[in-house]
């Protein structure tokens, strides 16, 4: 054998043994809850969006060997790449290339159904997300024992009820970091968290659908809708089980907190409960069913707590809640969110004084049922944060009107392939005008008028300033409530749904100013 060949050989050789060494490092954390040390192992990031930086920075802090991917050119991630940490090797504008002994994780933005998924699935030695991530990395914390968490998922609601959480247990004394889904990627925080920490995180469905063995210490679910089936190229099943996924590796020392009148939490529940006593603790809420033992609902007005089938305790009455920050929280979704809210936070070890002032002082979070303008008789709502059909219902449902004050309703947007039938019976019951705006105008239109409406109170609209015009001059002599509750995203017309807030908020307050300058 020649020098060169020898030495090829040789070369070869201490290649396979990196390879090979690579791999045992993923064979050795794959089923592990606790990332106590991920020093110099393989990972790769796709998806450069705010969680694949935090998790590409947070794994290149802990020494892991990490390369990225997106495939967007360098020029316009030039911004994105001022944040990634320099040890992180990108690749921009490039597909995804795999290597041996790799854990890939993924954007929540992209679907596990995609074909772009499955070569990455088929390239790596393991998949996760960033909350998988997240939760692995902070178990090795705190002599391995991790941040208690807090989690919150659902079609609706759960933005609201993670601040709600956040807010009660700081009103208890708890320090937190409310994250997640909501404000910063949890990835950002691995290592920072003070000690006493508890971790309050809004998830999504697209987020749990890549994990695996993330399990918070409270789990709160609060409603299925079709919402997203896109994602999960419609299977439903597939989405009620990237949600229920946590609570089914629950154990006894565990809480799930769930929406007894949704079908689905009710007989995820129903299973749980067979694994008793090893199963979690289970706790059922709803403002619309009647209060049962060891859970939480609505009797006589007020929030109630049954510790068991005879006793309840008050904690606040249901008009009271929002008081003290100016801004009442209206319409039986938010006594749902705020139930929720509440067993969590007692779960936590929170007071039930701490609770009851917490539900008083909390403020309800911009775009949600909140009051933005009022003239003429006519009250201005932005509910811009419904954006399914699912969530506009509870928006129609938490406005009241005094007689013979009207609705007017502002719906439509970019189109998810939502079912409007449900919606539209709604708005055909409670609303005087409906005023249709973006994409999805006529598929309202045609819904509502199937379910009864007149044509002439149907209005097709070229933009939300008009819609809101004609919804106020409907209104008129006798006033009433102007509401966007759209049913539908905001792309296409507007960046997002807090856009779309904002122009409604503007446009209220430009029409005030020109009607008061006319009189």
């Amino acid at each position: 054998m020649s020098p060169v060949d020898a030495a090829q050989d040789a070369e070869a050789v201490a290649g396979e043994a990196v390879e090979a060494q690579a791999e045992a490092a993923v064979a050795r954390l794959r089923d592990r809850a606790a990332w106590t040390d991920v020093d110099a192992v393989r990972f790769c990031v796709v998806g450069l969006g705010v969680s694949g930086v935090a998790a590409a920075n947070a794994l290149a802090r802990l020494g892991a060997d990490v390369r990225a991917y997106d495939d967007k050119d360098s020029d316009a991630l030039a911004a994105t790449m001022e944040r990634l940490d320099p040890r992180v090797r990108p690749r921009c504008g490039g597909g995804f290339v795999a290597r041996r002994g790799e854990i890939a994780v993924v954007s929540p933005g992209l679907s596990v159904c995609s074909a772009a998924y499955r070569r990455i699935a088929a390239g790596s030695d393991l998949v996760v997300g960033e909350l998988e991530l997240f939760a692995r990395l902070d178990a090795a914390t705190r002599s391995g024992q991790g941040h208690p968490t807090v989690a919150i998922t659902g079609t609706d609601g759960k933005t609201t009820t993670t601040m709600l959480v956040d807010h009660l247990l700081r009103t208890a004394g708890h320090q937190t970091l409310c994250a997640g889904n909501i404000g910063e990627p949890l990835c950002n925080h691995v290592g920072r968290l003070h000690d006493d920490a508890v971790v309050v995180a809004e998830v999504s469905e697209f987020q749990l659908a890549t994990t695996a063995l993330f399990r918070p210490r409270i789990w709160i679910l609060t409603n299925v809708a079709d919402d997203h089936l896109d994602w999960f190229a419609g299977d439903r099943e597939a989405y009620i089980a990237s949600m229920t996924g946590p609570a089914s590796r629950a154990g006894a020392l565990d809480t799930v907190i769930y929406s007894a009148h949704d079908p689905a939490f009710a007989a995820m529940a129903e299973a749980l409960s067979q694994r008793s006593p090893t199963g979690p603790r289970l706790v059922p809420i709803s403002a619309r069913q009647p209060v049962v033992a060891g859970g939480f609902g609505l009797e006589d007005g007020w929030l109630v707590y049954a510790p068991d089938a005879e006793n309840r305790i008050r904690l606040l009455a249901q008009d009271a809640l929002g008081q003290d920050a100016g801004r009442p929280m209206r319409g039986v979704h938010n006594v749902d969110n705020a139930l929720g809210a509440a067993a969590a936070a007692l779960a936590a070890g929170a007071s039930l004084e701490a609770v009851r002032a917490g539900l008083r002082t909390f403020e309800l979070p911009a775009h949600r049922l909140e009051p933005v303008g009022s003239f003429g008789g006519v009250q201005f709502v932005n509910d811009s944060k419904a954006t399914n059909p699912h969530a506009a219902i509870h928006g129609l449902r938490g406005t009241v009107l005094q007689p013979p004050q009207r609705l007017a309703w502002i719906g439509g947007g970019s189109e998810k392939d939502a079912d409007f039938a449900e919606v539209a019976a709604e708005v055909a019951e409670r609303a005087h005008v409906a005023l249709l705006i973006g994409q999805t105008a006529l598929r309202l239109e045609q819904a509502l008028l199937q379910a009864g409406m007149a044509a002439t109170d149907v209005l097709r609209c070229e933009h939300l300033q008009e819609a809101i015009a004609l919804g106020f001059q409907r209104l008129q002599p006798d006033g009433g409530v102007v509401l966007l509750s759209p049913a539908c995203a905001s792309f296409g017309m507007f960046r997002s749904y807090s856009h779309r807030g904002d122009v409604f908020r503007e446009a209220v307050r430009q029409l005030g100013s020109a009607l008061s300058r006319r009189s």
